[in-house]
């Protein structure tokens, strides 16, 4: 590779590569020295040891592979912020690939969590509206940081429907980290992060994408389409993405009143890219907007949902832009800079009782600017960096008695040193230092991890790191519940302090093969312990037009357990994979609504299996099945006399993929891929839905689909 840099670690030492990709170095001392190699779009070698102690003279070769866009799937940044091949990072990450959510016909971001990693549960919280979160661990959704490459946008207005809302497609992969995030990503990332990474073009390419089905007979439908450019003029690049989705409401026990809403959802997303400087930097453009409106409650839609008994309504939308600067200057330093923007605008109605007063309106802006550098010296690679934050909260329903017009700022510095200890061993170190404007003091988050490599195939890692969460408005306050004929409003009490977290991992995995095939197995052990949690505590309302659930500060909580994965390619045409985890999360003290010492809505037992077939005549089958256990669940009065707590029962959800691609052209630059999805064949769902205009739209759980069956068409020109 002419002009790779090839470096001596222990010295400092560096030399560029000839034409020939050649490379000398002499009067080197009597030592054991480490070589490494890099090339712009390629990754960073395995160091190589030699031993010159006894002997004065080597010819070495090293092997850099190249960033192709088939490899781009195993290259990690969420963990440390900076670039690792998945099996080599030292913070465990969980890479979604593109060709993953294409395999599984994942439309939203919900589907392409479901059944990929362990320790990741989607749950669907309302009977009304459908309103899903994302459980890590245990944790519910609110202590989960969902980011857009790399960056905080996504606030807790947007998570109320977020989920289900972003088109999987649209980005290049999903990286998944588990564990308080913190020490790099602020506020929220107590249970870990979630990283959502565009795409960025290497090839021409149009794409269509049609699907029609069947949710427990009623239809919905749903349209992609896609464009990847990179010979733009002036230099660009471009890549481009558009999702529409409709779904009719469902109403399962027919009393009238939906389980599942109407849905109608829009989704366009485009990045331009431009590379300056000889390709040592790069220019990025992007801005993405969606709509989507949603309504639930009683299944009436051509009245105003003021002249329902019941109706839970949400017209959102949300515009985004993103603009990046990345610049090596050299082979061992690197800056970014980096400024998002989004707003997010809803109409709502949160009602029952044909309540007039129950309409609301909400805006949201959202600011993030980052500057970060990394130097890398020596055996050392140094990151550091600024980031500030500010959202705007106005929220108005008169129903409620709410007139709220919040700012949020949060400001955070960061710095992480990794420090390569040598024969496979890495050792990262950091802290960051945030202050918001709702806390009088400064938070200081540290983390620490240490990744080993074991005879080339095995990696063990253990870490300890720390997450916060500052009093805010959080998702679950923004969607007013309908219980027993009254809304359920969610506020902070005066004086909420800061929640804490630190989280301890420890994990092993091995990838290799058996008998010449893939297989890869990893073991994590985890634990979480949180001080002064954040639980709910009914007060009364004088008025008595709705019930109100005050967030205080409670004692603390731990949630352990242990997690597995496997992927094993059995035979040539045969792969099975799989993931659980079992885990056991309780709080110190009983929690003040039900007395309980047990999480509620959290299973401690949940995971899923897969098996993979490739089938003669071109045809593929992926079936997985996916498993959630008991667990207790809030249940309150309006249908049942009083409030209480229920065990749910185990779900099993069994999905099928059929498919099958065609080559019109020998030189395979078009391709058309016919396929089946069957989600949910057993048709497991939650048993004992309240019914009426007086149910508990909060208690819903368990799967967040019933039996559907859609087929579809991908068009491929390349």
């Amino acid at each position: 590779m002419p002009g790779a840099l090839v470096k001596i670690l222990e010295l400092n030492s560096k030399v560029t590569a000839d034409q020939a990709g050649r490379f000398s170095f002499t009067d080197l001392p009597r030592q054991e020295l480490t070589f490494t190699a890099e090339a712009p779009g390629f990754f960073p070698s395995t160091p190589v040891k030699l031993d010159l102690i006894n002997k004065a003279e080597f010819e070495l070769a090293i092997t850099l592979v190249e960033k192709l866009p088939v490899t781009q799937s195993v290259v990690v940044t969420t963990g440390t912020g900076t670039e690792y091949v998945a099996v080599d990072a030292p913070v465990r990450t969980e890479t979604i690939t593109a060709s993953k959510i294409e395999r599984n016909v994942s439309r939203t971001l919900s589907e392409a969590l479901t059944t990929t990693v362990p320790g990741v549960r989607v749950e669907y919280t309302c009977q009304n509206c459908g309103a899903p979160m994302i459980r890590l661990n245990g944790l519910e959704g609110a202590y989960t940081q969902i980011l857009e490459d790399g960056l905080p946008t996504m606030s807790n207005l947007a998570m109320v429907y977020a989920v289900d809302q972003i088109p999987a497609e649209f980005f290049e992969s999903i990286e998944v980290v588990k564990g308080g995030a913190s020490a790099l990503y602020g506020p929220n990332a107590v249970a870990g992060v979630i990283n959502l990474i565009r795409k960025e073009p290497n090839y021409n390419l149009f794409q269509v994408d049609s699907q029609a089905g069947w949710h427990h007979g009623r239809p919905e439908e749903s349209l992609g389409l896609a464009a990847q450019s990179n010979k733009l003029p002036a230099g660009f690049a471009a890549d481009l993405h558009f999702r529409a989705l409709k779904r009719t409401p469902i109403d399962r026990d027919n009393d009238g009143f939906t389980e599942l809403p109407k849905r109608d959802l829009k989704g366009a997303t485009g990045a331009l890219y431009r590379r300056f400087l000889d390709g040592t930097a790069r220019l990025t453009l992007g801005g993405s907007v969606f709509s989507e409106f949603r309504r639930g409650g009683e299944n009436n839609f051509r009245v105003r949902p003021d002249q329902t008994s019941l109706t839970e309504m949400a017209d959102c939308t949300r515009s985004s832009g993103l603009l990046r600067w990345n610049h090596t200057v050299s082979a061992s330093t690197v800056y970014t800079l980096s400024a998002a923007l989004s707003y997010l605008g809803r109409s709502s109605y949160y009602g029952s009782h044909f309540d007039p007063n129950a309409y609301g309106l909400t805006g949201n802006p959202v600011l993030v600017a980052d500057a970060q550098l990394g130097h890398q010296t020596g055996k050392q690679t140094w990151l550091g960096g600024w980031q500030f934050q500010r959202e705007q909260v106005r929220d108005n329903i008169l129903a409620y008695h709410r007139a709220y017009n919040r700012v949020f700022r949060n400001s955070g510095g960061y710095l992480q040193d990794e420090y390569r200890l040598g024969h496979g061993a890495v050792l990262v170190a950091g802290m960051r230092a945030d202050k918001s404007n709702l806390l009088d003091h400064w938070v200081v988050s540290p983390r620490g991890n240490l990744r080993v490599g074991i005879r080339d195939k095995w990696r063990w890692r253990f870490g300890v790191s720390s997450g916060f969460r500052a009093p805010a408005i959080f998702d679950e306050d923004l969607h007013v519940a309908q219980v027993g004929g009254a809304g359920m409003v969610l506020e902070n009490a005066p004086g909420l302090k800061e929640e804490k977290s630190v989280s301890i991992t420890s994990s092993l995995d091995y990838v290799g093969t058996v008998r010449g095939l893939p297989f890869q197995a990893g073991l994590t052990f985890f634990s979480t312990w949180l001080r002064d949690q954040h639980v709910l505590k009914e007060v009364l309302e004088s008025s008595g037009e709705f019930r109100k659930l005050l967030r205080i500060n409670g004692g603390g909580s731990q949630v352990r357990g242990v997690e597995f994965n496997l992927d094993w390619r059995l035979l040539p045409r045969v792969g099975v994979r799989g993931g659980g985890t079992l885990q056991t999360a309780r709080y110190d003290k009983p929690e003040p609504q039900f007395s309980s010492r047990r999480f509620l809505r959290t299973p401690n037992r949940y995971g899923f299996g897969g098996l993979d077939l490739s089938l003669p005549k071109g045809f593929s089958l992926l079936t997985t099945v996916n498993l959630t256990g008991s667990m207790l669940v809030p249940h309150y009065a309006g249908y049942i006399p009083e409030d209480r707590l229920e065990t749910s029962k185990t779900f099993k959800v069994w999905d099928l993929i059929v498919d099958r691609t065609f080559a019109l052209h020998k030189n395979d630059r078009t391709k058309i891929r016919l396929y089946m999805r069957a989600s949910n064949l057993l048709d497991d769902f939650q048993p004992d839905l309240d019914r009426g205009p007086l149910r508990d739209s909060s208690y819903f759980y368990g799967p967040g689909n019933m039996r559907m069956v859609v087929v579809g068409m991908t068009v491929t020109l390349r």
